[in-house]
């Protein structure tokens, strides 16, 4: 895993390419050929960066305009192209993957919601290849989950690690099983902790048919609200630990750019709040306006966020900082849980080592 945790000895460097990126992504093209023409970044930086994080497939299709097709090697974009082919070969099998398991749910009549995926790489990146794969991350109701993984294990013959589901479904929300060609991360929650209180119900309530134009299968999926509150809970762990990829970090920022001016801030804010959730994705949504300089971009989000409480981002501390993992385990989640330091220690104490072996 290529993440932030890997440039603390130079922190900035690669994620000062960010707000370039973002405006490459948010269409502003001539924006893009200026920061090019200027240097921030260069083409060498710029070809480091894509190396670095593998971004090669989701930037040959959004620089083939000709201006800024001018501004970059020839070479560079050729590079580009081949890991797009070599990317949408692999989501392509990936896909097919994901129909032969979702027809076998299908058939049993099993509830499942497919997370991230085809789903995430075709609504918020418009394009299957652009966005990296290596395994089916499903989502099955958590009263199910224990029957759902018997299945699994013994009628699809996948395997996993065989520790106790009573101990595991308390401090993890997924376990992982592979077989048969196939590596399945099945969830029962979106994230676990103590002080999480995830409106499971409403998550299936709200959840939408999205329809995989390679298969023509209609799969359901998490609606846009909680595709981006499982992203920014997924940049906070990973934070939290010093792996956070700048994959996750696009994810939420197009998830954003999708979603700003349909989105009910408000209402988003007001739910977090009863789900404890809200500190955490304050914070997070901050560190994203400030990685990608995405001000001007994300209009709505930011005029919404001027109404809530915190003004200091907790997590850009951690990106700029060179803390050590102890730092960023201790003082970076016990800032944003939302629960007594008194219960989060002894938790933390307690399932940290189990949660490493599981």
């Amino acid at each position: 895993m290529t993440g932030i945790g890997h440039l603390y000895r130079k922190p900035l460097e690669g994620l000062s390419t960010l707000p370039w990126l973002a405006q490459l992504l948010a269409d502003d093209v001539d924006a893009a050929v200026h920061g090019l023409n200027c240097g921030t970044p260069t083409a060498e930086q710029l070809a480091q960066f894509a190396a670095t994080h593998h971004l090669g497939p989701l930037l040959w299709p959004r620089t083939d305009s000709i201006a800024v097709r001018d501004s970059l090697p020839e070479t560079l974009r050729n590079q580009w192209q081949q890991a797009y082919v070599r990317q949408w070969l692999a989501n392509s099998n990936l896909a097919r993957d994901l129909h032969r398991l979702h027809q076998a749910f299908t058939r049993t009549g099993k509830n499942v919601i497919l997370l991230k995926g085809p789903h995430l790489a075709r609504r918020y990146y418009g394009d299957l290849a652009q966005r990296k794969f290596e395994d089916i991350d499903l989502l099955v109701p958590s009263g199910s989950a224990k029957p759902y993984l018997r299945w699994l294990k013994n009628d699809l013959k996948l395997l996993s690690p065989m520790l106790l589901y009573s101990l595991r479904s308390h401090l993890t929300h997924a376990q992982v099983l592979s077989g048969e060609g196939l590596i399945v991360d099945l969830h029962w929650a979106l994230r676990c902790h103590p002080s999480y209180a995830i409106d499971e119900p409403r998550i299936w309530q709200t959840r939408q048919a999205f329809t995989l134009p390679e298969l023509g299968d209609r799969i359901d999926v998490l609606d846009d609200e909680y595709t981006l509150v499982l992203t920014l809970l997924e940049i906070f762990d990973d934070l939290s630990r010093l792996e956070l990829t700048v994959k996750d970090l696009i994810d939420a920022f197009l998830i954003l750019r999708a979603v700003d001016h349909s989105m009910d801030w408000q209402g988003f804010f007001a739910r977090r709040k009863t789900e404890h959730l809200y500190r955490i994705t304050i914070d997070v949504l901050m560190l994203i306006l400030k990685l990608f300089d995405a001000h001007n971009l994300l209009p709505n989000l930011v005029s919404n966020l001027k109404t809530q409480g915190p003004k200091e981002c907790q997590g850009l501390k951690m990106v700029l900082r060179s803390g050590n993992r102890w730092h960023a385990l201790w003082s970076y989640r016990l800032s944003l849980y939302e629960m007594s330091r008194w219960v989060t220690v002894p938790y933390l104490l307690f399932s940290g080592p189990i949660r490493v072996v599981l």
